[in-house]
């Protein structure tokens, strides 16, 4: 539609038409003023039929003149019409730009408050005898209250967000009822436990003339053995989408169909985030872990280095099984057990009746 009417207002606005229309009209401007002035001049001449035919000439240009005047009007309302409609379109395009602008303000909100939420709640680390496995678990609340107006400017949620329904309508204009806010509110009790730790057999060395490289040294996360833990009792999981009013003091749980596909979208999306957070924040302690290890090794053995990558490295890599052979290689891994020992005493005597925590 938008199409049609911006060509039909460009074949409106033909210049060639609109100089043709301002002749004519200039024109016929002109007869008709030489044709009032000729009978003002010759006054003597004032007979009736000249009366008649005076007024028969303007009758006459002025009809002559009125499709060209028509033309330029409609060439005047065309040329207003495409500015109306180039303002239309400009104002759609900024109410986009706007949509899209609030929706990622609206998701970076989201899981900027999530990684709060996860990063408040208290954490334990635990280790077992060896290095190569620790667990790191940590439980608590993720709130989300959103209005439903918001979730509009999502693309994820603008499909899935219902319009109040004709009946609840009808009766707000007859003040029957008073509509309030919709929104979702999203309350869930996550429980996140997995191991972190060195994977030695993925652990590699290579020699670098005098120096000797190792790769794999690193805290990575193992496995996710969030299944171990326990459910508290009273745990509160809810999502729910409510009308409320806070004038009236009501919240009311909407509960139809229309609204199931927009609180399953939220529940996994809230999940995924949470979880996103939480592989996050494990991945953050699996580097600080690694730097700590990797530079109390270096001040040991300063011909001692680490790499985080061999695919660009032209040296020949061994498993570390193989370095038995190499005084050095066995004085670095014996020291690489060593100080998991450490690790794993402080944790000891750190924590009550022996619980291995950190």
């Amino acid at each position: 539609m938008g199409l049609i009417l911006k060509k039909r207002i460009r074949q409106a606005m033909d210049p060639k038409d609109i100089l043709v229309s301002q002749l004519i009209l200039a024109l016929c401007i002109v007869l008709v003023a030489l044709n009032v002035a000729f009978f003002v001049f010759f006054p003597r001449l004032m007979a009736p039929v000249s009366i008649v035919l005076s007024n028969a000439i303007t009758l006459l240009l002025t009809a002559i003149a009125f499709r060209p005047a028509s033309t330029l009007i409609q060439k005047t309302l065309a040329r207003r019409q495409e500015e109306l409609l180039a303002q239309a379109e400009k104002e759609k395009a900024m109410q986009q730009r706007l949509d899209l602008l609030e929706s990622e303000k609206r998701e970076l909100e989201s899981r900027l408050d999530t990684r709060a939420q996860t990063t408040a709640a208290s954490g334990d680390l635990n280790f077992t005898f060896k290095l190569e496995q620790m667990e790191y678990a940590k439980k608590g609340y993720i709130v989300k209250e959103e209005n439903l107006d918001a979730l509009r400017t999502d693309e994820r949620f603008r499909a899935l967000v219902p319009d109040i329904s004709l009946l609840d309508k009808m009766l707000s204009a007859i003040k029957l009822k008073e509509n309030g806010v919709r929104k979702i509110l999203y309350l869930r009790k996550y429980y996140y436990k997995v191991s972190i730790g060195i994977d030695f057999s993925k652990v590699k060395f290579s020699f670098d003339g005098d120096r000797i490289l190792f790769s794999g040294v690193k805290f990575t996360r193992l496995h996710d053995i969030s299944g171990e833990l326990t459910p508290d009792p009273g745990d509160i999981n809810h999502c729910w989408v409510l009308d409320t009013n806070e004038d009236e003091g009501r919240a009311e749980i909407l509960q139809s169909f229309d609204y199931d596909q927009l609180r399953y979208t939220y529940e996994d999306l809230q999940e995924l985030e949470t979880r996103k957070s939480l592989d996050e924040e494990a991945g953050s302690l699996c580097e600080q872990y690694t730097s700590v290890f990797r530079r109390n090794i270096a001040a040991r053995f300063p011909q001692v280095g680490f790499v985080d990558s061999i695919e660009d490295s032209d040296t020949t890599w061994y498993a570390l099984k193989d370095g038995s052979a190499y005084l050095m290689v066995r004085d670095v891994t014996a020291n690489m057990m060593q100080l998991s020992n450490v690790i794993e005493s402080i944790a000891t005597s750190d924590s009550p009746a022996g619980d291995k925590k950190s």
